[in-house]
């Protein structure tokens, strides 16, 4: 028997982060909740706020107060074009605990060692470093360094990561808010950073089901850029309305 009943895995996006928390709480409406997390870069932000006991409608009021770039501030020197130092301020602020593994649900965060060239799905460790690198694109925002080592977003691995999940829990849903949509322009570096990124994580994850895993993949939101937080309410409702229609009994 599994040590979970329910693992929910919250994948990378970006500011479509906000569809998570839409389809998190078309979730909790139909009486589903984790058991546990696991989350890569705008999942694991959210995954954090729900794993430090909050309610998706709370931390949508809270993530919306702040877009990306609000978090983000210039590094110089860099190697990076941005920090997300401001992030974590604002993680600080919220969360009030200090260790991945005191968090009330279980969360695993999903980084990537620029040093090793491995994926760490954390368990245990310094929590706002560890969202923080897992959250940070590369070049666009700087790496983080962790004992000695430096990381950086853990999709560039596994953006929907289900696999720490697996051998934890009976059930596993995982959220996919990163398809790959056609563009018609980049208008500066920045666009160009999450593009190339964009299209080197896994964009053709389609929505399915199986007696171990259910992945929820909200149409619609792949028309929003990763960087712009403008739609937050249109992303949470697209999210919400998908996941409510779904039959997941």
């Amino acid at each position: 028997m599994a040590d979970y009943a329910l693992g929910i895995a919250l994948g990378g996006g970006g500011a479509r982060g906000y569809a998570h928390l839409g389809v998190l709480q078309a979730l909790k409406e139909k009486g589903i909740e984790a058991d546990i997390y696991s989350g890569t870069s705008a999942g694991s932000i959210v995954g954090a706020f729900m794993a430090s006991g909050m309610e998706p409608k709370e931390v949508f009021k809270l993530m919306k107060r702040n877009s990306i770039f609000d978090f983000a501030k210039l590094t110089i020197p860099s190697i990076g074009l941005l920090s997300l130092d401001n992030l974590t301020k604002h993680l600080k602020k919220h969360i009030k605990y200090e260790k991945l593994e005191n968090l009330p649900i279980p969360l695993i965060v999903t980084i990537a060692n620029m040093y090793s060239g491995k994926v760490h799905y954390m368990e245990e460790g310094p929590l706002l470093q560890i969202v923080q690198a897992s959250s940070s694109i590369p070049v666009l925002f700087a790496p983080v360094e962790i004992d000695g080592q430096l990381y950086n977003d853990g999709g560039i691995f596994d953006n929907l990561p289900y696999k720490p999940l697996e051998k934890k829990c009976d059930h596993i849903i995982a959220i996919h808010i990163s398809p790959i949509r056609p563009i018609k322009q980049l208008k500066n570096l920045a666009q160009v950073a999450t593009r190339t990124f964009e299209l080197s994580v896994n964009g053709h994850i389609k929505e399915s089901r199986n007696d171990k895993r259910t992945i929820i993949a909200p149409k619609g939101i792949e028309s929003f850029d990763l960087l712009d937080a403008r739609y937050a309410d249109k992303l949470y409702e697209i999210a919400y309305e998908h996941t409510t229609n779904l039959d997941l009994s």
